[in-house]
């Protein structure tokens, strides 16, 4: 169906990093589905909703494919958004046939963007036929066969109707990234010696708190850099990049990531002092500590 984008055999670019709680609770619905006839003994049903919430690039999509590979089924994706037709009655239907497809074969359906068609009822903003279809949509995931695994997205939680989120076996929250998890990041995504690793720790010290997407945005940059221009023109890279990004940090942030400039980039402290926007004196007790 034009509606659904089907990927039969889903594959992962690199494994999946996330912090432990999510890494736990996914594992919790893998070890649910390889579990169903010993749960159907205690008259107990697998998971079969599952919600994922958090800002975007944090890993959400990766993460429904993960679940994909793991369990060894095609992984059927419904944007949302792409679904609202400018006809509006015709969304409805549009949505019921995704279902229904989907329904078809053992499969996992992953509906991306679910704030675009589950909003609050009671937005006054919202047209009478955009509220109907979040009945529809409610509908739909009561109807859901517990055989096969039902995953939902969303950026913007707070815009989900009451309702929504009583349909969901499971919540899970993307958080933001720290720095651990962006370096374990890289540690899957980039060839080993490729590029130092302190300058890895560097960027995961000035990403810390973004997205896994925007890390690997500017970790790609270097590369490019330091694959046309060797490492004069990586270590100018990572300059320009903390540059841009420091004044949008706090003040003991900024500190942390001086330090890192100093001794894993290998700039000067006069150098990291002014990128950072850190003064020397405080730098130069800061590595003393």
């Amino acid at each position: 169906m034009e509606l659904l984008r089907v990927e039969s055999s889903p594959s992962l670019p690199h494994r999946l990093v996330q912090s432990e709680g999510v890494m736990r609770q996914l594992q919790s619905v893998i070890s649910e589905r390889g579990s169903m006839a010993r749960l159907a003994k205690l008259n107990l049903l697998p998971t079969k909703t599952v919600l994922f919430t958090g800002p975007p690039g944090v890993g959400k999509t990766l993460a429904a494919k993960h679940l994909a590979v793991e369990l060894g089924r095609p992984l059927l994706v419904l944007d949302l958004a792409s679904v609202i037709s400018s006809f509006l009655g015709r969304t409805g239907n549009n949505i019921k046939q995704a279902f229904d497809f989907a329904k078809r074969s053992p499969c996992i359906l992953f509906l991306d963007e679910l704030d675009a068609v589950a909003k609050r009822r009671d937005d006054e903003a919202d047209v009478g036929e955009l509220k109907r279809l979040v009945t529809v949509l409610l509908q739909e995931i009561d109807l859901w066969p517990h055989d096969n695994l039902l995953i939902a997205a969303t950026n913007h939680a707070n815009l989900l109707d009451p309702a929504v989120w009583r349909r969901f076996d499971r919540t899970i929250e993307f958080p933001r990234p720290d720095a651990a998890t962006l370096i374990a990041l890289s540690e899957e995504c980039v060839p080993k010696g490729e590029i130092p690793e302190g300058w890895l720790k560097a960027l995961a010290s000035i990403a810390q708190g973004t997205s896994q997407s925007d890390f690997l945005r500017d970790v790609n940059r270097v590369r490019r850099a330091v694959a046309i221009g060797g490492k004069k023109e990586g270590t100018q890279t990572i300059s320009e990049i903390i540059e841009d990004r420091s004044t949008l940090l706090k003040m003991s942030d900024r500190k942390i990531v001086a330090v890192s400039l100093v001794k894993d980039v290998g700039l000067s402290q006069r150098e990291a002092s002014k990128l950072s926007g850190i003064a020397r004196e405080t730098l130069r007790t800061a590595l003393q500590g």
